[in-house]
């Protein structure tokens, strides 16, 4: 949206024609104590066009995955997504502006929230999926939520190898809960189906394994999960990769009760880190408490095909205070770029976009390690994304990269990776978008570094 300018006299007449004399009057319900009283520091007021040339003399400082070779990963992903997607959103059918409570005004989107269910169903190997949630890291809390509701338990039993901005969610949502979480300790960068074994109680709702972890390991999924199922009730939940489904053994045939994950790579863009798009699907036995909007197919009184929302019995709006979940909204946008994504693709498509993805990273990987001093950090299989140790200072070598077009990776040691690891540990990220040249070209740029 363009900036529009307002004098004096504009500000007074609007401000006149609502009844109130001065602008502050409009923050009232914020409480004086956490109101800014600083003042802000900002430029000094300027005209229409001298603010655009501002602004975009300050926007060309930033560089991103559209102009560098990305290879950033660690929940967003520099994935490809058919022109054809932002064709179809934008069609009036779909562009519902809140909930689609009135069936019949909203039956283009309901129809496509029904189909998007249906694909991720299908993609996790479960039963039925919602839609939809916030993003991945909400979406495995609500999977704890839901566990913990169904078995009325206390414990949840998460791997230290799961995304640590996931982690720090789950402590939040969880918080105030009166529920323990209990972090599995790793080996070799993943979790071993004894370390489960062995924190193993009546008490544990719920065990959390995301695979591939944020080191970019593969999980023993079936080994961790059948150890969960040796205590009754307790529930298995996968965090998973959509782009990985495509490719391994899906979250529901490796034993999972509840699938979580980020739909980021499905069709929809980095867009600066958000809004993204929460999966969540679950055995059937799951249905009545799973939170956010489940759509379903029925028919209307002259039997034709029609889409409702059938399920939200769990929320707050609907509940109050005996609500099992307090998501009120979903990410219905993001949704429907995944459902175009998906539809595109085809499983076909989806699976051979997975492949690109680990036979890229492998070949990366492979290049890597045979530069003098560098290594994986770990020997187990990854999927697209791997942890490599270069000889010096990752810090330095990450800014030296950007300085030559180049976006290397994540470093663990970062604020983003919260203090993840205290070595000198990149995680380095290849989607099917990154080219056999870029990839050289980053190699070729490790060993001038390295000489």
């Amino acid at each position: 949206m363009d900036y529009t300018q307002l004098n004096l006299t504009h500000r007074t007449e609007m401000l006149q024609a609502i009844g109130i004399d001065h602008v502050d009057a409009l923050f009232q319900a914020i409480p004086e104590s956490i109101r800014c009283t600083d003042s802000l520091d900002l430029m000094p007021a300027q005209s229409e066009l001298e603010l655009q040339r501002s602004l975009a003399e300050m926007a060309n400082h930033n560089h991103g995955a559209h102009d560098m070779i990305c290879f950033m990963g660690c929940g967003a992903y520099d994935h490809f997504y058919p022109a054809l997607v932002d064709q179809l959103i934008s069609r009036g059918e779909f562009l519902t502006a809140y909930t689609p409570y009135q069936a019949e005004a909203s039956q283009g989107s309901l129809q496509a929230f029904f189909e998007f269910q249906t694909q991720i169903a299908r993609l996790t190997g479960l039963d039925i999926a919602n839609a939809s949630l916030y993003d991945g890291a909400t979406a495995m809390a609500e999977a704890a939520l839901l566990a913990t509701n169904t078995t009325r338990r206390s414990e949840v039993l998460v791997a230290e190898t799961i995304h640590p901005e996931y982690l720090a969610v789950l402590r939040t949502v969880l918080s105030d809960l009166n529920i323990t979480i209990t972090v599995l300790e790793s080996t070799d960068g993943t979790i071993a189906p004894s370390t489960v074994k062995a924190n193993m109680s009546d008490a544990v709702a719920c065990v959390i394994v995301q695979s591939p972890n944020i080191w970019g390991q593969i999980e023993d999924w079936e080994g961790c999960f059948s150890i969960a199922h040796e205590t009754p009730k307790t529930a298995a939940i996968a965090v998973c990769n959509p782009i990985a489904c495509g490719m391994l053994k899906t979250p529901g045939e490796c034993g999972a009760d509840i699938a979580t994950g980020e739909g980021q790579p499905l069709g929809n863009a980095l867009n600066l880190g958000g809004p993204y798009l929460g999966l969540l699907a679950a055995k059937e036995s799951f249905v009545r408490k799973m939170p956010g909007r489940l759509v379903g197919m029925t028919t209307d009184e002259e039997g034709r095909r029609a889409f409702c929302l059938t399920l939200q019995t769990r929320e707050q709006h609907i509940r109050g205070a005996k609500a099992t979940s307090n998501v009120c909204t979903n990410q219905g946008l993001m949704a429907l770029r995944a459902t175009m994504f998906m539809t595109t693709l085809g499983s076909d498509g989806l699976k051979e976009m997975a492949e690109q993805c680990w036979h890229k990273a492998h070949y990366l990987a492979k290049e890597l390690c045979a530069i003098d001093g560098w290594k994986l950090k770990h020997e187990g299989e990854f999927f697209n994304e791997f942890t490599i140790v270069p000889p010096f200072d990752v810090t330095e070598f990450v800014n030296k990269a950007k300085s030559r077009g180049i976006l290397p990776g994540v470093t663990a040691c970062g604020r983003r990776m919260q203090g993840l690891s205290k070595g000198n540990d990149l995680i380095v990220a290849v989607t099917e978008k990154r080219t056999k040249q870029e990839m050289d070209t980053f190699v070729e740029f490790c060993k001038e570094v390295s000489a």
